[in-house]
């Protein structure tokens, strides 16, 4: 399938469950999601504690763009991006004061070396249609990060314990499975998402793609309970 025609069929996906994206996202995590939010917007602040402008790839529908807010204050001038219109309108209705537009991971509308930050929050599992194209897309990411700058990236990952990947696959499985009964017109979007989540990257594996796409220094943490990712990296 041609890569603009797949980047589209997901933020089709997208669109179709935007009104129920953070309930979804808090049933599926037990509310954790905000927490996790918080510990890697607190890291990318302890990373560039100086940052004056950040990039939010693939925003949805701007919780992660909330939370660089609340952690680094008004100086931080951040910018949203993402492909699905109908959540950056729930992002612009969520924060008025921010600057959202619409564009695709891989082809930025932005100079080179624009941003001090760029961060991306469970979305680069979407990204992960081949290698090839999730290497295109960290790629821009780069392209667009301030030599020195910082990159952050909060995702799942693939639990390097055997008995908590398969607690995880049991979980996500079942999650899905209800949200597919409580929403059957959504059912193509969850089971994509379930798809995405149980196929990504280990965490180790993923700070090796981060450097073949260019990053130097890249780091990560698993955070509790062990199925969340929060890496790290500069340019």
């Amino acid at each position: 399938m041609p890569s603009k025609t797949s980047e589209l069929a997901i933020a089709g996906f997208y669109d179709g469950i935007c009104f129920f994206y953070g309930a979804a996202n808090s049933f599926l995590t037990f509310g954790l999601d905000r927490y996790w939010r918080a510990r890697a917007a607190a890291a990318a602040k302890k990373l560039a504690p100086g940052a004056c402008t950040a990039l939010d790839v693939c925003c949805g529908t701007g919780d992660f763009s909330l939370a660089l807010q609340r952690a680094f204050g008004p100086g931080l001038a951040i910018t949203g991006a993402d492909l699905s219109a109908a959540m950056l309108s729930a992002a612009k209705k969520k924060m008025p004061g921010v600057k959202f537009v619409e564009a695709e991971a891989k082809a930025l509308p932005f100079p080179d070396a624009v941003f001090d930050l760029v961060a991306i929050s469970f979305a680069t599992r979407n990204l992960n249609i081949d290698k090839p194209k999730l290497l295109a897309a960290l790629r821009e990411f780069r392209r667009v990060l301030k030599p020195g700058g910082v990159f952050v990236n909060l995702e799942t990952t693939r639990p390097g314990n055997p008995l908590i990947r398969l607690l995880m696959r049991f979980y996500v499985g079942t999650v899905i499975g209800l949200l597919n009964l409580a929403s059957p017109k959504s059912r193509a979007s969850y089971t994509f998402l379930k798809k995405t989540i149980l196929a990504f990257y280990g965490a180790g594996d993923f700070s090796a793609l981060l450097a073949e796409a260019g990053f130097s220094g890249p780091a990560h943490r698993i955070l509790c309970p062990g199925a969340v990712a929060v890496h790290t990296a500069g340019r």
